[in-house]
């Protein structure tokens, strides 16, 4: 077990200034998701489900309750798969990578254990511990989480624990790790240490994803309210789209897209947001809809409450997008699509619109280059 030195540095001046001043430039247009074609994915005869993660292949997974507890699911081409681990009471699929390998916690007898689950084989990812549970997958494997000793990342079920973090939440090929600590979002960056991510006048924040860009999403707390960002250094961009009253970032791609959803006036609402133009997505009939994770394709999947008040998961594709249809097919490539939208929508002002397409491309295109998924 290997310990990460801990050295933290705080977000700084100019991310308050610049967040303040964004408001004045980022005016972004709405459009309904008239471009999406809605999937309900909840496994028969079970009480809820809830999706977690989302592949670039367009597998999801998740969890939901049966008659029997708590359990994990796939699903993959239309087929569901219960997760359970041998003898475990209960389990949870977190995360499922590229190559189709699921991290997870289960319980056993009323202790919590992280699993990867290779092909059909449940690995320990943090061997010797006498507690632990996952939160991210890499491509490369690495499990990451928290436990008996803190957070870590585990390769090759060897833990590394990063004293930084209380637990880790994602991280990208480049080693930079997302998670929480001191009661609010933190970013580890290799060679350079930890490091706040809390907005300006917010009370906490935590983070729901990286990508392979190094940009953020995170969700913070200002005067009890719910508000999403994307922290793309050293810049905190708001991700609450015109006229809600809250919002949360659930993810983040590798195209610059986020996912996320909050309190929108016509109730509990789901987005995406692509440039400068927010995308709203609601499952036709459903009371809410919560978009909880987002793949390169501009596959949304998270869970929402249907007209009967019911808990269902639910996938949402760009209709239109060959790659998109492919993936949920069960390709086994991924590919980029980007959907033609649907909905004009409201736009803004046109100054406003300008400025929208020239600044969300400057603080959320602007790419790293060589930053590419480690294969295996």
């Amino acid at each position: 077990m290997r310990e990460i030195t801990r050295k933290i540095v705080p977000a700084g001046v100019l991310s308050l200034l610049v967040l303040l001043s964004l408001p004045l430039w980022l005016l972004p247009s709405k459009a309904l998701g008239e471009s999406y074609l809605y999937e309900d994915i909840h496994p028969a005869g079970w009480n809820d489900s809830r999706v977690m993660s989302i592949s670039g292949r367009g597998e999801v997974v998740g969890y939901g309750t049966t008659a029997s507890g708590e359990r994990g699911f796939l699903w993959s081409s239309g087929r569901i798969t219960e997760i359970l681990p041998p003898g475990a009471d209960s389990a949870k699929a977190v995360w499922i990578n590229d190559y189709g390998e699921i991290a997870g916690t289960f319980v056993k007898d009323g202790v919590l254990h992280a699993f990867l689950l290779r092909g059909a084989t449940y690995l320990d990812p943090t061997p010797g511990w006498g507690c632990s549970e996952a939160a991210y997958l890499g491509e490369d494997g690495a499990v990451g989480g928290q436990g008996e000793f803190g957070a870590f990342v585990s390769r090759g079920g060897v833990a590394e624990v990063l004293p930084g973090f209380s637990a880790v939440v994602a991280g990208n090929s480049s080693g930079e790790i997302v998670g929480e600590g001191d009661g609010t979002a933190r970013l580890y960056l290799p060679k350079q240490g930890y490091r706040d991510l809390t907005p300006p006048g917010a009370s906490s924040a935590s983070p729901r994803g990286i990508n392979e860009n190094g940009r953020v999403a995170l969700n913070s707390r200002e005067s009890g309210i719910d508000r999403g960002f994307v922290f793309s250094d050293p810049f905190f961009v708001s991700m609450t789209p015109p006229g809600w009253i809250s919002s949360n970032a659930t993810a983040i791609n590798n195209l610059e897209m986020v996912a996320g959803y909050g309190d929108s006036p016509e109730g509990r609402r789901s987005f995406l947001r692509s440039g400068g133009t927010y995308e709203i997505l609601s499952f036709p009939g459903w009371r809410a809809t919560e978009a909880a994770a987002l793949n390169d394709l501009g596959q949304v999947a998270g869970s929402g409450t249907t007209a009967t008040g019911e808990t269902h998961a639910f996938v949402a594709s760009p209709a239109g997008a060959p790659a998109a249809k492919v993936a949920a097919a069960g390709a086994s490539g991924g590919g980029c699509a980007l959907a033609a939208r649907g909905a004009a929508g409201e736009t803004l002002g046109s100054a406003a619109s300008g400025l929208v397409l020239l600044i969300p491309l400057l603080l959320l295109r602007g790419r790293r280059p060589g930053r590419q998924p480690t294969p295996r």
